[in-house]
């Protein structure tokens, strides 16, 4: 087949994009595909050559170059000459923009078939905070949370007021971006402290989601088809699960599969795949959770684009499961009813 690998961007989390659609070329490629690398920031001149993909890098986007990319650049690429005789495209663009449903209800448009998640799946995933409120109406346990606007940094009494709400540590972060961009956790309690953290949040979203936070073991799960993957548990070796610790090597530990009870493991796959259901999801997603100290596990996020180097977590899960890279690639192909071509 002729497959398309969306990559870049113009989200925060672009560069982690290039690398995650590097490994899926090369992984398509050695499957036998003929396979073209497209950058929708880009706009009609969006093909990206090897030289580019091997030159990529975990490097986090600056502010400025965030604020020279247009949307409407999107738009130019999916309706571009270069995705003409494409048969399929593989979506590996993370963060607003692209795992949010804008470049799917786009390629749904020109008729593009593409994997993962729908338009309205995509978009529903991406809102943090009706995520919540879909894992509540399903049964799904999921921190305490609230969200506020970026004007809230400035007013004492609402400050006051998020203290008393969360009563406790706290986690303030975008409610519609990945790869815990804008994330900040507040325990001391100290209304200057809340504030800061709402603005910077606030440069990535105009909704910002504030959650109790869970202290425990923290803990992903995959969800391949209707199947949960082997539960990783995550640990940062300083500090929590922050831009730096997940693409820093060395920086954080990863166990898979996790050392859980057989009763703990079976809960948190169950409500990983009922997670997954529950917002709609299809072919693949992550499933992201805190373990508090009574095993009780509390459904944080669900991903449909998570990371996709060869070493990133699904493929980790995947491989522990039996799946090689490729496979896994060539997998989610098939789930999402991408077959060659008779």
């Amino acid at each position: 087949m002729k497959l398309a690998v969306l990559l870049g961007g113009i989200s925060p989390e672009r560069n982690i994009s290039f690398l995650s659609g590097r490994a899926i070329v090369s992984a398509l490629r050695e499957l036998g595909h003929h396979v073209v690398a497209i950058d929708p920031a880009r706009g009609a001149n969006c093909i990206v050559s090897d030289l580019e993909l091997k030159q990529s890098t975990a490097a986090e986007v600056s502010d400025a170059e965030l604020a020279s990319f247009n949307p409407n650049k999107l738009i130019e690429c999916i309706n571009s000459e270069e995705l003409s005789g494409i048969d399929a495209v593989f979506v590996a663009l993370h963060g607003k923009y692209g795992e949010d449903g804008y470049v799917q209800s786009l390629l749904d448009l020109r008729g593009l078939p593409y994997t993962g998640s729908g338009m309205l799946s995509s978009a529903v995933t991406m809102d943090k905070a009706m995520s919540k409120m879909l894992f509540q109406v399903g049964g799904i346990s999921t921190p305490h949370w609230i969200t506020v606007r970026p004007d809230h940094a400035d007013d004492l009494l609402a400050l006051e007021e998020i203290r008393k709400e969360m009563n406790g540590p706290f986690v303030v972060k975008p409610n519609d971006q990945g790869s815990t961009v804008g994330l900040t956790i507040v325990d001391s309690g100290v209304t200057d402290d809340i504030a800061n953290a709402i603005r910077i949040a606030a440069k990535y979203s105009s909704t910002i989601l504030i959650e109790r936070y869970i202290d425990g073991r923290e803990l992903t799960v995959a969800v391949l088809g209707d199947e949960a993957l082997p539960v990783i548990e995550i640990e940062p070796k300083e500090g929590f699960y922050d831009y730096a610790n997940k693409y820093t090597k060395g920086k954080t530990e990863y166990h898979c599969p996790a050392d859980l009870t057989e009763e703990v493991r079976d809960h948190v796959m169950n409500l990983a795949t009922t997670a997954h259901q529950i917002l709609g999801c299809s072919a693949f997603s992550r499933v992201d959770f805190r373990l508090n100290e009574d095993n009780i596990p509390f459904c944080l996020e669900v991903n449909t684009i998570p990371g996709f180097t060869e070493t990133s977590l699904v493929p980790m899960s995947a491989g522990v499961a039996g799946l090689s890279f490729s496979e896994l690639c060539e997998e989610i192909l098939r789930l999402s009813n991408i077959e060659p071509i008779a």
